[in-house]
Formats: structure tokens, C-alpha cells, sequence
């Protein structure tokens, strides 16, 4: 038997573990914006100031731009959103488990809520580790380079959607109620993770020392692919007794490829402008050998507290397409549904003062929608940074049309050739009556040279 990374999400909403998941893989939850600590700080922005390995994640061109060389040696993010509660409504019902209080519940809307996540593949492999879970994969840190107009970034990502229906969050704080039985829904109760590695080498080159031009070209290895469901329940009315089924459906590899190309603009007196389009070209293909994780629980599974016992019953098998069942059919419907990473297209202005100050406003658009991606791409950015000798501060705002917000703040500090820097922020919104919430936070570790 082996615990699958999808055992560890479907369990998690299942059992009312919503909370602990979104922390587990708090990713970037989203403004899930995919960049540095410097971008996480600044709302977003990047695709004017972001240089060096920086540029990588924002605008090639902007390796035209680069002097010296940089070297980043930790580069951690997170983030995660929830859509339909706030986090302290959902950490009180996960800590509320079996204690009645249904007023918790009543606050959910009436199709549950949903948790998007975004996270460096390191941190959730070592923090599997360290609690006794399945690794996600991506078990190596990250690493980056730049010199001059060349730059390597090796990064890892774990991106991960769940949803958790309100009778299931009921269950979960009030236990099992035979008097109710014919109640409990799980409805659109599950999950989807994508777990993989990118390899990125750009190369950037200026034109009469005004006009930048990029490309870079992206290696993808897909360390796993799963989504699962949970089935509604059985019920058996003689003797009052729930039976609930999981079944996740996993593709344990793929891998593909990416183009991304910019342009940048030194327009004189500070100012400068930028356009990039990341995966114009791309392409992505995951093992169709696929594994079929099934367990089944009973209404005194939803009192255990413990976890990892429950999730060894994921038993774990190659899934035989001549003989798959309805259940697992139905689980693995849509696996591979634009199972991609979009288009993201981005357009910046940036002012540069003399005193060290240094303003962004972008704006990005995501077509087609690959669903590997941050839910919240879209959206307009604007980032404003001050360098102080050694301290560097940074504040940011960004929206989107779906009413979600996010004010974001940073710090750098500045040794030598020593770069630490750190960005957070927190996202709220509310659109129709259903409510946004989450954070967002990085820290990155760099060596630069050479005037970088």
C-alpha cells in the first residue's frame, strides 16, 4: 500500500481538515502571483523592474537590462485562498469538531466553499515530512542564476483546488446525527493537485541601449497530477449507519515545454514600459498509467482524530481501464481537462527617481485558461518601492473584476553583495454575497555583483 498525496487531500476535506490543508499547501493561494518576495510585496508588479534572476518570472527582455550577475539561494512562497468563508470562520470550525455548534456551519453558503493553494514544492515536501504525510513531490529546493543577459531558474511548484460542501462541514462539527440522516449531501465535496518542476534559461539583448528584447524557453516535469471526489452517502435506515466512499485518480508523471517572450522600453527620464506574454508556445502531456486510490469511511470515522491512520486505508492500485468502476470512472472525469499552464499576458509602466524610488503599474490577462495555473492571474497590480541605504521598503494593491483584493507589503535588506528580502499580503473581497480570503507570503535569499 502506498499514502498517495491524494489520500492527504481528499482526507482533509472529507474529515473537516479544510484548514489544515490550506496551510499545508497555503500557496499562493491567490493573488497567487508566482514571483519574488520583491513582487510579492509590491501587489504583483515585475514586468517593468523586476532584473536579473528576478526577470525570469516577469519579463525576459529585462535580462537585456541586467548588469552583473545574481545568485538566489532560497526563494520560499506561499499563498492560499478560500472562496465562500474567511479563515477565521473556517479555523473555528475545524476546531470546533463534534461540539454541535451549527451557527459555525450556518455562516458557510449553501454550496460549501472552496480552498485554492499555491506553494514551492520544497516547502510542501519537507513539511509532509516532518508531519508524517505523503511527500506532493519536488523534494529538491529551488534554485536561480543570472549573468548579464543570461538566466536559469529552477523552480517547484504545487498548485491545489479543493472544495467542501456545508453538509459535510456540518458533519464534521457536529458528528453524526442518526435523526438527520437523510440530510447529509456531499455534493461537490473534493479535489485537484498538480505537482511539478520548471526549468526556465532565458536570454535578453538591447538595441541601441533603449529597446529590450527577450526569450526564454521552459522545461516541465510533472511529478503528479490527481484529483478525486467523494460519493454520496450510503445509508442504511435500519440500523442508522453512513458509509461514505473516496476515490481519487492520479497520473504519477508528464512533462512538456514553454516559450515566453518580451519586450522593454527605456523611455527616458526614468521612465520605462514593458510587454510580455509568458507560454506563448507550450505544451503539456501526463502519463495516462494512471493509479486508483479508493477508501471508505462510516459516521464514526468523522470523531477520529487520527489522520494518518485513516489515510493507510487509501489503498493504492494501477487502474485497469477494461474494468475501472463507476466511481473511479467518475473521479477521474475531466483528470486531464486543461491540465496546461495558460497564457499569461502582461503590460507595465514603471517611474525610476533618482533618491532610490522606484513605481509600477501593471496589468495581465490569461487566455486560454490552462487550469495549472494561479487562480487569480488576471488582474491590474500596482507596487511602489524605496531604497534606505541598506533597508529597501515595498507596499502594493492590486484587484480583479471577481471583487477580490490585495494589499501587500515587503522588506529587503541589503550586506554587501548579501540580498535578504521578504513580501506578505492579505487578500479579502466579496462579490454577490460570497466572501474572498487568504494571505500570501515569500522570502528570498540572493547573492549579487557586478552592479546587479
Amino acid at each position: 500500500m502506498r499514502r498517495g498525496a491524494v489520500g492527504t487531500c481528499a482526507l482533509g476535506f472529507a474529515l473537516g481538515f479544510a484548514l489544515g490543508f490550506a496551510l499545508f499547501l497555503p500557496g499562493a493561494a491567490s493573488a497567487q502571483w508566482a514571483g519574488s518576495p520583491v513582487s510579492g510585496g509590491m501587489g504583483g508588479t515585475g514586468v517593468v523592474w523586476a532584473r536579473g534572476v528576478d526577470a525570469l518570472d516577469f519579463n525576459p527582455a529585462n535580462l537585456g537590462f541586467s548588469r552583473g550577475w545574481s545568485l538566489s539561494l532560497l526563494d520560499l512562497g506561499a499563498a492560499g485562498l478560500l472562496t465562500g468563508t474567511t479563515m477565521e470562520d473556517l479555523w473555528d470550525i475545524a476546531t470546533a469538531a463534534g461540539e454541535g455548534d451549527r451557527a459555525l456551519v450556518e455562516r458557510l453558503p449553501a454550496d460549501g466553499f472552496r480552498v485554492s493553494a499555491l506553494t514551492e514544492g520544497y516547502t510542501a515536501s519537507k513539511g509532509a515530512e516532518a508531519g508524517d504525510f505523503p511527500s506532493p513531490g519536488a523534494s529538491l529546493p529551488g534554485f536561480a542564476l543570472s549573468w548579464g543577459p543570461v538566466g536559469l531558474r529552477v523552480r517547484n511548484r504545487v498548485l491545489a483546488e479543493a472544495a467542501m460542501s456545508r453538509e459535510v462541514a456540518d458533519l464534521t462539527v457536529s458528528g453524526f446525527n442518526p435523526e438527520r440522516i437523510r440530510e447529509y449531501a456531499v455534493r461537490e465535496t473534493g479535489f485537484r493537485v498538480a505537482s511539478f518542476t520548471e526549468m526556465t534559461l532565458g536570454y535578453g539583448y538591447t538595441v541601441a541601449g533603449r529597446l529590450g528584447v527577450g526569450v526564454a524557453a521552459r522545461y516541465v516535469q510533472g511529478h503528479r497530477l490527481a484529483q478525486g471526489r467523494f460519493f454520496e452517502p450510503e445509508i442504511d435506515l435500519n440500523d442508522e449507519t453512513l458509509r461514505v466512499t473516496g476515490v481519487a485518480v492520479e497520473a504519477p508523471g508528464g512533462s512538456g515545454w514553454g516559450v515566453d517572450v518580451g519586450l522593454a522600453l527605456d523611455m527616458g527620464r526614468g521612465w520605462a514600459m514593458s510587454l510580455a506574454a509568458r507560454n506563448i508556445a507550450q505544451r503539456m502531456t501526463w502519463d495516462d498509467a494512471l493509479r486508483s486510490h479508493e477508501a471508505t469511511f462510516t459516521d464514526e470515522d468523522f470523531d477520529s482524530s487520527d489522520l494518518t491512520e485513516l489515510l493507510d486505508r487509501f489503498a493504492d492500485t494501477p487502474l485497469d481501464p477494461s474494468g475501472v468502476s463507476l466511481p473511479t470512472f467518475e473521479a477521474a472525469r475531466g483528470l486531464f481537462a486543461q491540465a496546461y499552464f495558460p497564457t499569461v499576458y502582461r503590460a507595465g509602466v514603471g517611474w525610476e527617481g533618482i533618491h532610490g524610488t522606484r513605481v509600477e503599474l501593471d496589468a495581465s490577462a490569461v487566455s486560454p485558461r490552462g487550469r495549472q495555473s494561479a487562480p487569480w492571474e488576471q488582474r491590474v497590480s500596482a507596487g511602489v518601492e524605496q531604497r534606505l541605504k541598506f533597508l529597501v521598503l515595498r507596499g502594493g494593491y492590486a484587484f480583479a473584476e471577481d471583487g477580490l483584493r490585495a494589499l501587500t507589503g515587503g522588506i529587503g535588506f541589503r550586506v554587501g553583495p548579501v540580498c535578504l528580502d521578504a513580501g506578505a499580503g492579505r487578500l479579502s473581497g466579496n462579490l454577490d454575497g460570497i466572501a474572498y480570503d487568504g494571505v500570501q507570503a515569500s522570502v528570498g535569499l540572493s547573492v549579487r555583483g557586478g552592479g546587479a
